[in-house]
Formats: structure tokens, C-alpha cells, sequence
């Protein structure tokens, strides 16, 4: 196969007189010589591409968006399904799949189609939220058989779509080995999503939500972010994303590994209470974070392979974030990879086919005239066929389950729970028990028996929690469903919060604020708080881009322990040794027993220090953040002086401020700084 780079296929369309559909570079083009990359349809085909996903048997599925982040005229969207019937890199056949508006996100899944886009009012004309949906295909025709069904309704800020348009809406989204879809939600946040079960939810600000296939068990995965586009899954369940900036005020295009229950600070903590959450991994400057893909594929080469790829459409660019391990996180490294204008989207099938989109200059509101896909594939990479997994035999799924591709994984995966039979339930465990495997196919299969085995499987996933290599996944598992929880012993949990491992501990302690003992509280108490558990001074910015493995543990337990609503817990441990861990946690636990149990422990003592740490709690619950109902959302350079961002009194509050403004009328120097809170 010839290779040809952008600027050339270009270069080469303009001289032969041919209409392009490439569009001119915004820059010069960079291309790694290793791939060869052709395009694949155009503007006449899919302008405004907004998303895209692959089928594992190689299907394009494109979202296209001619309203784009700003318009609000609906009826100008859709999932459009590009085939390549030969498998020569030339798209030969084109399908109208489903009739959508502004779609953010899609994923295949055999003849499922999940797809995040806002609705509409067919009556009015006007925006009335974002939904997660999926479509099906039985028949095989390529367009959805009927109307989709919602899995998550309600799922943005219906005012500020209606008033500003998707930019800061709810955007990608990707299911990870262990069969949730994570969702990436824009700091529009939202009120009161509902699930299929009828669970509803509320998020102020930013962060990823999670959910089951079947649209139940919605929750909160992380929070505090900006404007998530989409988050690359690891073969070890290990979440990445490149985010976007807040056009200056200090929160920059950041790449983050997301750890489950954190917080991450966006707008009201990550400039001035900075010790309470967990940093990004780097501050990259300017920009704009969208697709997003963990590149897992044993046909590209090493050097390419094994690497979260993110999307920046402001910088035109798709980059490589090299990732080494650091206690229970990571560091990286950036490096620029595939030159694309504005580039929108990726994804990769079980061949090894690369697809990206380009919104190429198809401006805020969209353009029919502008964008396109290109497919991106190693040199001397041949064609092979994927399996239909539905036909496959149990065996031929479980040898699929231990291929090295991370598609070829997630799909036979989900083929195996789909059977929910003994047979299969049976095949991922021998997978999962077999340690001659590699680590990532005893990974999926321990995923897929702890799914397809449910509250069953738990004396299964105990035994595992015996064995090094697997404690941390067993772990995992084992507190993974909440539903499945009321026959999880809490003794590996607790034993995991001593191992030696820090990725065991941190999800030792993730798992204990979720399994909801109350009286593993004292355990957590344990955790030991960093020196580099440190507010900054005054006016002064904190590290909220720096890696800091060490404070990971301890903001997990605290976590923990507001999950657990462990107050009586705390308090007994505010004049322990591990008061500081003990105050860090009660400036989130707005309860009575807890302000006067910090007014007596301040009244007792004669440390000056530790008064002063108990000032700083008791200043911190003197207001509480405002219920949000969505009827505001802060805008694109919020007041970011924190800690709340629309403070309300509470049944609290009288006392404290009795407190603290008596101490200051004593000349209390710590007390002055909080007398006028």
C-alpha cells in the first residue's frame, strides 16, 4: 500500500482537478512514518462530525452534528453507518442509521448502538435535555430497527442548552472491560437524570457519571471537572482524559488519571484549597480535549501501542500521553502524534483500523460543507476479518477473551454475559484462575465472570483476593455493583487497606466507602496524611496540576468516610493521632454532633496548632453549598475563590458563628481570620 500524508493527498486532489473533500491544513501536517493514512468520507457524506465509534467488525458509526456546540435549531443531525465492503480503505456504502440531534457520543456493542445526544420538543422546537439511548439492529440492515430506547434521561442543564446551545453539555462516552458506560458530563452538570429503574440524580458542575448497559445503577465516578469530552479505559480499568481550559484563570487543558470517588477540585477547590483534592497530572497550556481512545491492538506497533491517545481539537492535533506507573497513579509524558484539523473523535476495530474525524473549520454552529473521516493503519498492516461473536462458540469466545486486543476483548466480553449461561460463566473464570495468561486476559476474565455470575461469584472473587496479582481486580469486583454487595465480607478490604500495594490500598478504601459499614470507619481513621498535605497561602494558587501519589490514600479514606457518613467516628478520632485526617473529613459532614464536638475539643485543649486546625474546620462548616436545581449554571470563568460557589447557612451555623466571633473579640489571632465568614 502506498502511504500518502494529509498536506499530500491534498496537494495531489487540487493538481488532478478533483473536488476535495480534506479540506487545507490549518497547519503543516504531521504524520508519523510508521502509519499510513487515507481518507475516508467527506463532507458529502459526514460534515460536522461531532463523534464516532467502531464497530469491532469494522462498521463506522458517525455522529454527525450540523447544530453544533452552539446552534439550537434541531433536525439537523444524525448516525450515519459507513461500510467498507472490500476492506481496501474506501468506504463503499452509506446508511442513514437513526435520526438524532447533536449527538456527543457513541458506542457499538454487536447490534447495539449507544448514543448521547440532546432532545428535543417536537411541539416547541426547544431543547429539553440530553438522553443516553440505544438503538438496535436485529435485522442487520444497517438502520435502526425503531425508536430508541432512553437508559438515562435528563442528563444536562435544559436551560442552558435551550439559552446557550451543547458546549458545556454531557459529551462522550465509553464502556470499559468491566461493562459500565462511562459517561463524560460538561460542567452544565444536571438536575434530577433518571434512570430506567427510576434512581434520579443531581451533579453540580462537571465530573463522569457511570451506568449499566441496561440504563440502571446510575452514579457518580468522579467529580469536579470542567468540560469532559471523553475518557480512555485501560485493559486494568485505569481512566484518562485530556480536559478542556477555562480560558485562563489557572485551569488549563490538563490531563488527569481519574480515580474512582475523587475529587478534583473545578471551579471552587483547585485554586485555594488545593491539598483537598487530587491534581491532574500535567498543565499543558491552551487548547481543547475531545475524543479520546486507550490504543490496545496487537497489530500497531510498539511504539504506538499500549498508550491513551487523546484528541485536542484546538490544537488540531491527536497526542500520545505515555504513562509510567507512580504508586496508585501515574506520571507521563506528551507527545504529539497525528496532525488532524480539529479533530473530533477516534476509535479503533478488531482489525486494527484506526477511523478519525475532522471537524475541520465547521465552525460553533456547525457547517454542511465541513469535515470529514480518515482511517489510520500501520505500514504493511493486512486485513483480517473479525468474528460475528453472536455466532461464535463458547470456546472461540474465550479464546477471544484472551487475545491481546482490547476489542476483541471487551466484545467477546460482552457476548459471554449476554448468554448468561453456566458454560460461559465457567469460561471466564478458567481465564481469570489460569496464571500462565497474561495479566490483562485474567483481567477480562475476572470482569466478565464477576458480570455474568453476579452475587454468586463472590466466593469465587474472594478467593482471589488471596493472590497478589489479582487482589486489587478481585477487590474491584467485589465492591463494583452495589447491588450485589449485602454478601461482600468487609475482612479483604480492611486487610487490603495494609498491603504493600498502593494501587490494593487505594482500592481497599474506594471499596470500603462503598460496601457502607459504618464501622470500618476507625480503619480508614488509620490512614496516614502526607507532609504535603499543605493549604496554599493566601492568594496564592496551589499545586492542582503536579502528580502527588502521596496524598492519593488519604483523599480516598476521607472520601470513604463521607460516603459512609462516618461522623461519630471522626469526632472520636479528633484527638487521636490522626486528628489531621479526622478535621480534613469533618469540613465535608454538615451535622450538629460534629460542630459541637469540635467547639468542645477546641475548648480542651491547649495545643495552638491543633486549635487552630479545629478553627479552620469549623470556619469551613459555617456554610454549606446550595442545593442545585439547575436553574444557574456559573459560566465559562467562574469565581473560583472557593470553597462553595453558592453558600447557604444551616441549622449549624448560629453556633459557629457564636464561636468564632467569640474567640475573636479574645484577640485570637487564628479566630480574626475567620470572624467575618
Amino acid at each position: 500500500m502506498i502511504k500518502f500524508s494529509l498536506s499530500l493527498i491534498y496537494s495531489l486532489i487540487l493538481f488532478l482537478g478533483i473536488k476535495s473533500f480534506v479540506g487545507e491544513p490549518k497547519t503543516t501536517s504531521f504524520d508519523p512514518p510508521e502509519l499510513t493514512i487515507t481518507p475516508f468520507a467527506g463532507p458529502d457524506v459526514t460534515p460536522s462530525p461531532a463523534c464516532l465509534a467502531v464497530a469491532a467488525t469494522g462498521e463506522v458509526f458517525v455522529g454527525v452534528d450540523m447544530i453544533g456546540s452552539l446552534g439550537k435549531d434541531p433536525g439537523k443531525g444524525r448516525i450515519l453507518k459507513l461500510v467498507d465492503k472490500d476492506n481496501d480503505g474506501k468506504m463503499d456504502q452509506h446508511v442513514e442509521f437513526a435520526m438524532v440531534d447533536n449527538p456527543r457520543g457513541i458506542i457499538v456493542q454487536g447490534d447495539k448502538v449507544f448514543v448521547l445526544h440532546t432532545t428535543f420538543s417536537k411541539e416547541t422546537g426547544k431543547a429539553t435535555g440530553m438522553a443516553l439511548v440505544v438503538f438496535e439492529d436485529k435485522d442487520g440492515d444497517g438502520k435502526a430497527d425503531g425508536p430508541a430506547k432512553p437508559l438515562i434521561e435528563n442528563l444536562s442543564n435544559t436551560k442552558y442548552i435551550q439559552e446557550r446551545g451543547t458546549d458545556h453539555a454531557t459529551n462522550g462516552i465509553r464502556m470499559g472491560i468491566d461493562g459500565w458506560i462511562y459517561i463524560s458530563v460538561g460542567d452544565f452538570g444536571f438536575h434530577n437524570a433518571v434512570d430506567r429503574s427510576g434512581k434520579k440524580l443531581t451533579m453540580l458542575g462537571g465530573g463522569i457519571v457511570r451506568v449499566r448497559p441496561d440504563g440502571t445503577e446510575m452514579e457518580i465516578f468522579i467529580h469536579g471537572t470542567r468540560n469532559v469530552y471523553d475518557v480512555a479505559i485501560d485493559p486494568y480499568m485505569n481512566v484518562f482524559t485530556r480536559e478542556n481550559t477555562n480560558d485562563g484563570g489557572g485551569w488549563n487543558v490538563r490531563f488527569s488519571h481519574f480515580i474512582q470517588s475523587g475529587e478534583y477540585g473545578y471551579p471552587v477547590l483547585f485554586q485555594h484549597f488545593t491539598d483537598e483534592i487530587l491534581p491532574a497530572l500535567v498543565d499543558v497550556g491552551g487548547g481543547s480535549g475531545t475524543g479520546a481512545l486507550f490504543m490496545s491492538e496487537p497489530t500497531w506497533p510498539e511504539k504506538y501501542n499500549n498508550v491513551p491517545m487523546m484528541a485536542d481539537w484546538g490544537r488540531s492535533m491527536l497526542y500520545i500521553h505515555r504513562v509510567t506507573p507512580d504508586g496508585p497513579t501515574f506520571t507521563q509524558k506528551e507527545e504529539e502524534f497525528i496532525k488532524l484539523p480539529q479533530i473530533t473523535d477516534l476509535d479503533v476495530d478488531g482489525s486494527g483500523r484506526l477511523y478519525l474525524s475532522a471537524w475541520d473549520g465547521a465552525g460553533y454552529s456547525g457547517s454542511p460543507s465541513k469535515g470529514y473521516v480518515v482511517r489510520a493503519v500501520p505500514n504493511n498492516w493486512t486485513y483480517k476479518a473479525f468474528p460475528n461473536v453472536e455466532k461464535a462458540s463458547v470456546k472461540q469466545l474465550a479464546e477471544l477473551l484472551k487475545s491481546a486486543s482490547a476489542v476483541a476483548r471487551l466484545a467477546a466480553s460482552q457476548e459471554l454475559i449476554n448468554r448468561s449461561n453456566k458454560q460461559a460463566t465457567a469460561a471466564a473464570l478458567k481465564i481469570a484462575s489460569d496464571k500462565k495468561l497474561p495479566l490483562y486476559a485474567r483481567v477480562a476474565g475476572i470482569y466478565t465472570y464477576a458480570q455474568a455470575a453476579g452475587v454468586d461469584g463472590i466466593p469465587a472473587l474472594l478467593a482471589f483476593t488471596k493472590e497478589d496479582a489479582m487482589r486489587e481486580f478481585a477487590l474491584k469486583t467485589l465492591a463494583d455493583r452495589k447491588n450485589n454487595l449485602q454478601n461482600v465480607p468487609t475482612e479483604p478490604f480492611l486487610e487490603g487497606l495494609k498491603d504493600p500495594s498502593p494501587r490494593v490500598q487505594a482500592v481497599a478504601a474506594i471499596g470500603l466507602g462503598r460496601l457502607g459499614h459504618v464501622e470500618t470507619a476507625t480503619a480508614l481513621l488509620q490512614t496516614k496524611v502526607p507532609a504535603s498535605f499543605v493549604e496554599p497561602a493566601k492568594d496564592v494558587e496551589g499545586p492542582h496540576a503536579t502528580p502527588n501519589p502521596a496524598i492519593v490514600q488519604p483523599h480516598l479514606a476521607v472520601q470513604a468516610l463521607i460516603n459512609l457518613k462516618a461522623v461519630d467516628a471522626t469526632i472520636a478520632a479528633i484527638n487521636g493521632e490522626n486528628s489531621t485526617l479526622a478535621l480534613w473529613a469533618l469540613r465535608y459532614m454538615h451535622d450538629q454532633k460534629a460542630v459541637n464536638a469540635l467547639i468542645d475539643a477546641y475548648q480542651k485543649s491547649n495545643d495552638e496548632k491543633f486549635k487552630t486546625q479545629i478553627l479552620t474546620t469549623l470556619a469551613r462548616l459555617y456554610k454549606k453549598e446550595d442545593a442545585y436545581d439547575a436553574s444557574w449554571w456559573w459560566g465559562t470563568r467562574p469565581d473560583s475563590h472557593g470553597p462553595y460557589y453558592k453558600a447557604v447557612l444551616w441549622e449549624g451555623s448560629p453556633a459557629i458563628e457564636k464561636f468564632l466571633v467569640g474567640e475573636s473579640e479574645k484577640k485570637v489571632p487564628a479566630a480574626s481570620n475567620f470572624s467575618q465568614t
